[in-house]
Formats: structure tokens, sequence, C-alpha cells
């Protein structure tokens, strides 16, 4: 089976190792075609609504919010809902739509590692599924904690390593040659994120894949026998805290 590769809803930012007029030229081509690229994919509204959940759960009021690739703006909209927000995205025709679409929200075409942000400032940064596609990692990170008070908050997602390298038939369509593909597993992704902040949680979301260990862990029959004696929900969150899921999901603080 063949599936869209479900991290694309969210956006761009530049890729160090790349011109910034190829990078441009992908995203602007992605997300004028976004229907034909299935960006807005059941997968990726499940993941959008374990941040929203993650956001209540935050002791903030009105916090000011970054959305980091925040593409043509539909999480920026849901974010915009706890307190003043601002997205970010390397793709002007990305920023173009999403202004159009919530011009209430301030949004900013730029790479962001160069674009001016004030710092530090913002009391949560949001980041899906862009870490996986800059390959100085650190760098991106370094950049969340420039712009975020002391105390602040980064709510992170990124494709879990350990089961993309365990899909199996749940392959995915080939990416395209400009994407930059550096996936963490959970392990890499807490060691990238103390560096630089205190980690709260990491968690995954999204088990899948029948590769390897996951073969056993995600078999119809074992699953079937399970649900006799454990809800298949709580059987599903097992997975996912230990760590299973197709997206790990962190929550981190920027040390006082």
């Amino acid at each position: 089976m063949v599936m869209t590769r479900p991290t694309k809803v969210t956006g761009s930012v530049l890729e160090p190792s790349r011109t910034v007029d190829n990078q441009k030229r992908f995203w602007d081509w992605h997300w004028q075609h976004w229907r034909e690229n299935n960006v807005l994919t059941e997968w990726a509204v499940g993941r959008g609504d374990v941040i929203l959940a993650l956001l209540r759960t935050l002791p903030l009021v009105r916090p000011r919010i970054l959305d980091l690739g925040c593409g043509m703006g539909w999480f920026t909209e849901r974010f915009a809902e706890f307190g003043p927000t601002t997205g970010i995205d390397l793709s002007p025709e990305a920023i173009a739509i999403a202004r159009a679409r919530c011009p209430h929200i301030t949004f900013i075409a730029g790479d962001v590692y160069d674009t001016p942000l004030p710092t530090p400032h913002f009391d949560v940064v949001v980041s899906q599924e862009v870490l996986c596609r800059v390959s100085d990692q650190p760098r991106y990170l370094q950049r969340a904690v420039e712009v975020l008070r002391p105390g602040g908050y980064l709510v992170l997602t990124t494709t879990n390593r350990f089961v993309m390298d365990r899909l199996g038939s749940s392959e995915f369509a080939a990416p395209s040659a400009d994407l930059i593909e550096k996936f963490v597993d959970r392990s890499e992704l807490k060691d990238l994120l103390r560096a630089q902040f205190d980690v709260v949680r990491v968690t995954t979301h999204l088990p899948i894949g029948d590769a390897g260990i996951l073969r056993v862990v995600n078999s119809y029959r074992l699953n079937r026998l399970l649900g006799l004696v454990i809800p298949p929900r709580l059987l599903q969150r097992i997975k996912e805290w230990a760590g299973l899921g197709y997206t790990l999901v962190a929550l981190a603080q920027k040390r006082p």
C-alpha cells in the first residue's frame, strides 16, 4: 500500500545546505498544488489535535505563539484562539494564501534563521514536522531558544525514525529530491532538546508499521486478542507512550 506522506501539511524553513531559491520554488509548487499533494490528511489533523491538547495544558494566559513552518496557516489559525500568534514560512505562496485566509493573524514570508524576530518574546513556539527537514538541527532549535522568553515552551513534532525504519508495507510515495529527510528516534530527540531545553515529556502519536518488531506489535491477531482485555484506545495509548507511534511529540521548556 502506498500512502501520501502525512508530514507535508506544515511548512518549510530554509535548509542551509540548499539554495534559498531552490527551496522556495519547491515549497511554492507544493502549496500551489496542495490538493493534489493531499496535504490536509486525517493524520495531519490528528497530529494537530494532539498539539492543541498540549497547548491547553500549559499554565499560560493569552500566550504569544510562534508557528515555525506554518504553511497556509491552517493550524496557525487554531493556535490564535489561545493568544496572539505569528506564523513564518519560507514559501511566499503559502504566506499569501495564509494572509488571505486569516488577515487578523501576522504571517511572515522568510527564512527562519535570518528573518528578524523579536527576542526573547514568545511564550510558545510550535514546530510541526520541520526538524526532519533541516540538516543543522541544533541550530534550528537554537533559533527557537532565541525567540522564547525564559520559561517559554517548545511544542515540537517530527517523524519517528524507529517507525520509519519499520514501516514495511505502509510505505510512502518517494519524496522529492529537493527534500531533506533527517529523521531521529525518541532518544536522539531527547538528546537534541536537552542541550538547550528542559524536556517535559516526549511521547508519540499514531502507531503504524508492520516490519521488524512492529510486525508483531501491530499484528491484527495479537491486537484482536489484546482487545478482549484492553480497550482499543488504551492499547493505542500504551503503544504511543512506548515510542511506537509514527510521530514524535515533544514538550520542552526554555531554562530560566
